[in-house]
Formats: structure tokens, C-alpha cells, sequence
């Protein structure tokens, strides 16, 4: 096969030390313009392409960002990862994406991958049930930093970059006791997820906000699958005050909440009304959809979150020692 052209190849034909081939075609000031074009000349001419690798190796970076998520299908994530690859394209930089699937094994796997290909720096939105850091600290021993998003770590020397769940599950409750509503539900995420615990917060300030007792037969713990969200609903409908609201951890479990509702209880449709985390490009096209939902901004998450991850990997060794938080403000918006 043949071989490519190199920077030794132009200096030769040019009669140029590589030292000036190689600052000519990195437009390095102290060439005159005349060298320059003639080396950029001459470059095209012989369709010579730089040797990557050789640069990454030189800088002692790959310019490959690592990112982790739950699930890509999730928009919440795809907006996220959105942000993270055009922060990532204007510094230069490609992303190596991949998804754990909540499976805390296969997260591993791919921490061990992502540290393999060296990549200088992870955005990682942690599995749902994670509560031991030690893969995500392996990260930081050596050298690569970590910022995540959505979900808060359970230690406190990670980066942190997500939207403000508290205040978000204030709003979300807040609209509901506005239209009417006294005997509101909250179907909150896993027991293990701080972000849940901070939706729930909000949730229970609303209603002290408002006078409103918090009943404790109208808060279960969801895992997110469409059955376990119908089993709770089903629970509280059954009770001899039911619900007629619902603040959901996030509108994917509204919707499941929305189809038990048609199955089950269609006379209720009129009148039951959710809200819930993820303002979906697809609830403009429904019918039944809930009354508001919770902007989160992930696309600007992750733009944040990247930006984050830019900064500690120009630091330098001994900088920066003291993690960062940064909480982005929520938006309600109305659908009917």
C-alpha cells in the first residue's frame, strides 16, 4: 500500500527544515506568508494530511470527550448529548458516546473502555441505582475528569451540572394547586436517586405553601416501567379520598399514567391532570397529554456540562481540587 505523504516528504521537495514545514502548515506567526503558501502549496498538491495521532501523542490528549448515558431513545438524554458534541465540535473535540442501559455492570464496561481509548475527560448521567462512585473515582486517579449530569453522585468530589429539581417539582405542584387541586399524587423516582428526593422536596413545599396537608398514601415510588406506574395509580384510585392530580418524577411516567387512565378510568380524562419533568416535542401532537410540564434545559445541560469538563482538562496538575455545582433553572410550561 502506498504510503502518505509526510511533512518530511514537502521539506525535502522544498528544500525546508521540518521545523518550518510544520509551523508554515500550523500558521505559526514567525513564517513569512510567501513560505507559508508555498508549504500549504505544495501540501495540497500532494494531498498531504496531518498525522493526527502523532499530534495527540505530542499533546498527551486524544481530543475525545466521554459520554455516558441511560438511554439515547430518552430525549431528556438526546437533547443532553446534543449539547455536549456542539461544545465538543467548537473546541475540536469528537465524542465517544454510549449507553448503560441502568445496568450498573455495563456502566463499568464502559468506563474501562472509555479509560482504554484514553479519552480526556467524561459527562457521564449516572445509572438510576448507583450509589458506589468507585469506577467513576478510578476516572480521577488517573488524570480524567468527570462531570455529571441529572443525576447528583452520592460523593461529593464530582462535578455536578443539572437543572434546579427542587424548585421544578415546586412549580409542577404549585400549577396544579392553582387549577383547583387539593388531593395531589407524586409518583417519584427510585429511593436511591437524589434527584427524586429533590423533586419530592419541591413537591412537599408546594403544598405547605399552600396549607395543604401532605398525605403520605399519595407518594409512590416508581421505577420508571409502565407497569409498576399502573400498580400505584391503581393503589391510590382505589383509596376512599383518590387523587384527582398527579405530579410525575418525569412525563414519560405521566403518559403511562395518561394510557391507564383511557384502559381503565376513561371517565376521569376530562378531569384528572398530571405535570411532570421533560417538556416532550411530542406531547404538541396528542390529545391527552399532561397540563404542564417542567423544562429542564438539558440541551443547555449539557453545553454546561462540557464547558465544565474543558476547564479541568486545562487545568493544571493541583488546580481545582474543590467540585463544582451548578444547578440550572426551570421553566413551566403550560399544554392545556
Amino acid at each position: 500500500m502506498k504510503r502518505g505523504v509526510t511533512i518530511k516528504d514537502i521539506a525535502r521537495k522544498l528544500n525546508m527544515s521540518v521545523s518550518t514545514v510544520s509551523k508554515a502548515l500550523n500558521n505559526d506567526a514567525t513564517i513569512s506568508s510567501l513560505t507559508s503558501e508555498r508549504v500549504k502549496a505544495l501540501a495540497r498538491e500532494l494531498n498531504y494530511v496531518p498525522n493526527e495521532a502523532a499530534r495527540h501523542f505530542k499533546l498527551n490528549r486524544t481530543f475525545t470527550l466521554g459520554l455516558i448515558v441511560p438511554d439515547i431513545l430518552d430525549q431528556y438524554y438526546a437533547f443532553a448529548a446534543n449539547g455536549v458534541e456542539a461544545a465538543a465540535e467548537e473546541k475540536g473535540y469528537h465524542v465517544m458516546l454510549a449507553q448503560s442501559r441502568e445496568d450498573e455492570q455495563k456502566e463499568e464496561r464502559i468506563i474501562d473502555l472509555m479509560i482504554r481509548n484514553r479519552v480526556d475527560g467524561v459527562v457521564a448521567a449516572i445509572s438510576k441505582t448507583r450509589t458506589d462512585m468507585a469506577p467513576y473515582q478510578k476516572l480521577l486517579s488517573i488524570g480524567i475528569p468527570v462531570v455529571c449530569i441529572g443525576r447528583e453522585p452520592s460523593t461529593p468530589e464530582f462535578d455536578f451540572v443539572s437543572s434546579d429539581n427542587m424548585e421544578g417539582g415546586r412549580l409542577a405542584t404549585d400549577f396544579l394547586i392553582r387549577q383547583g387541586h387539593r388531593h395531589i399524587a407524586h409518583l417519584r423516582g427510585p429511593e436511591e436517586m437524589r434527584t427524586g428526593r429533590a423533586r419530592y422536596e419541591g413537591y412537599r413545599l408546594a403544598l405547605e405553601q399552600h396549607g395543604i396537608p401532605l398525605r403520605e398514601e399519595l407518594v409512590e415510588v416508581v421505577d420508571f416501567t409502565r407497569e409498576n406506574t399502573e400498580a400505584a395509580l391503581a393503589r391510590m384510585l382505589a383509596l376512599e379520598t383518590p387523587p384527582t392530580a398527579v405530579f410525575a418524577f418525569k412525563n414519560y411516567v405521566a403518559l403511562d399514567g395518561i394510557a391507564y387512565l383511557k384502559k381503565y378510568h376513561p371517565a376521569l380524562l376530562d378531569t384528572f391532570r398530571f405535570t411532570g419533568f421533560g417538556n416532550l416535542p411530542i406531547l404538541g401532537y396528542l390529545d391527552h397529554k399532561p397540563a404542564a410540564s417542567i423544562e429542564e434545559g438539558s440541551r443547555e445541560m449539557g453545553l454546561e456540562a462540557a464547558m465544565q469538563l474543558f476547564s479541568r482538562i486545562s487545568e493544571s496538575e493541583g488546580e481545582g481540587q474543590l467540585a463544582r455545582s451548578i444547578q440550572l433553572p426551570c421553566r413551566l410550561v403550560v399544554h392545556v
